[in-house]
């Protein structure tokens, strides 16, 4: 498990980007309801001339855009074609129908608030707003221009306005429920970020101690269903006093965070590294031998060794390893861990101790 605090979660209005999988699966939707909706027209004897040309006009678009993407294009302007074409058909199609002549069988119109939805579904909202803009003066012109040929300016008037208020509302809630779920989003990231900052430490970035407890809890490790093989290395900066001591606390801290960088950078993406605490550090390995977590440790001792930090060098740390199959609880092998780091120091430092193989 890995612990990341999160970023600044104060911005724009956005929506989750769609993944290629399943912009292609609305692709097959899409296919999918037009070719039903031709067949019911066909079958029935009451598709209108326009939908005759306009329904695989539209199938053999949305066909093209998803072999199209199989090819990594740039997957917003594949969306944006996308909508170019339910877009347009909607709104040329309802237009045609209510042109002098055309209105027979018309069910075109019922369709038109699909253009609001489908357009914050495919474009990130910055770019949907101006689109929905767009969409909206396009769809009450060509109507009202549709019906000022067979009716007064007054009753073409009348029946756009309507219209216009009916799709403004449309807008308008579509538009609210987005803000409160952005908002929501907002407030559950701010919540996880200050979660997450409860188990980060401030100064090295690594889990602090509670990140590290909470960690190895929610691995389980002393299940006895599912026995893992773990080992547990406690790093201790040598003479860390005499470098806050003769340098000062701020020189102090930048050792502490090169050695912090330097250890997340020498483990294994799968180890987990935090601060127990002072100048020691912990690292939880999985699934490695004896072998191996010496071998780690070696590298992390000549790692830390070769460090250079405004001109104070010969930093070295003293490291201790417990091993699961030493001890019967996650506590006992920090134990035997912690132990081995007493002798390690004992020693002379710069050293690693671990039960021998």
């Amino acid at each position: 498990m890995t612990i990341k605090p999160h970023t600044n979660t104060d911005q724009p209005l956005s929506t989750a980007q769609i993944s290629p999988p399943l912009f292609r699966q609305l692709l097959i939707v899409g296919i999918l309801g037009f070719s039903a909706i031709w067949a019911i027209d066909a079958y029935s004897g009451i598709i209108a001339v326009f939908d005759a040309f306009s329904y695989p006009i539209c199938i053999t678009a949305f066909i093209l855009i998803y072999l199209i993407s199989f090819s990594r294009p740039n997957q917003q302007s594949l969306h944006y074609l996308a909508y170019l074409v339910v877009a347009g058909y909607l709104i040329s199609c309802s237009i045609w129908h209510h042109l002098p002549g055309n209105g027979q069988f018309s069910n075109s119109a019922q369709w038109l608030g699909l253009n609001y939805v489908i357009v914050y579904l495919f474009l990130d909202v910055k770019k949907a707003a101006p689109a929905t803009a767009i969409v909206f003066v396009a769809t009450i012109t060509g109507h009202y221009f549709a019906l000022i040929q067979n009716h007064t300016t007054g009753e073409a008037l009348v029946v756009t306005l309507n219209m216009a208020i009916a799709h403004a509302i449309y807008i308008f809630l579509l538009w609210t429920v987005i803000k409160l779920r952005v908002k929501t989003d907002q407030v559950i990231a701010r919540a996880d970020m200050l979660e997450d900052f409860a188990y980060i430490d401030v100064l090295t970035r690594a889990l602090n101690r509670r990140g590290i407890e909470k960690v190895f809890n929610e691995l389980n490790l002393d299940s006895a269903e599912q026995k893992k093989n773990y080992a547990i290395i406690i790093i201790d900066i040598d003479h860390f006093k005499q470098v806050n001591d003769l340098n000062g606390h701020l020189i102090g801290d930048k050792v502490l965070t090169s050695i912090a960088g330097k250890l997340s950078r020498t483990i294994h993406p799968n180890d987990i590294l935090g601060r127990w605490g002072g100048e020691e550090f912990i690292i939880l390995s999985l699934d490695r031998t004896p072998e191996q977590v010496m071998t780690l440790a070696e590298n992390l001792r000549v790692a830390v060794s070769q460090l250079v930090i405004d001109d104070i060098t010969n930093i070295t740390v003293s490291i201790g390893i417990g091993h699961s199959h030493e001890a019967s609880s996650k506590e006992a092998v920090f134990k035997v861990a912690d132990d081995h780091l007493y002798d390690a120091k004992q020693s002379g430092r710069n050293t690693i101790r671990a039960t021998q193989v």
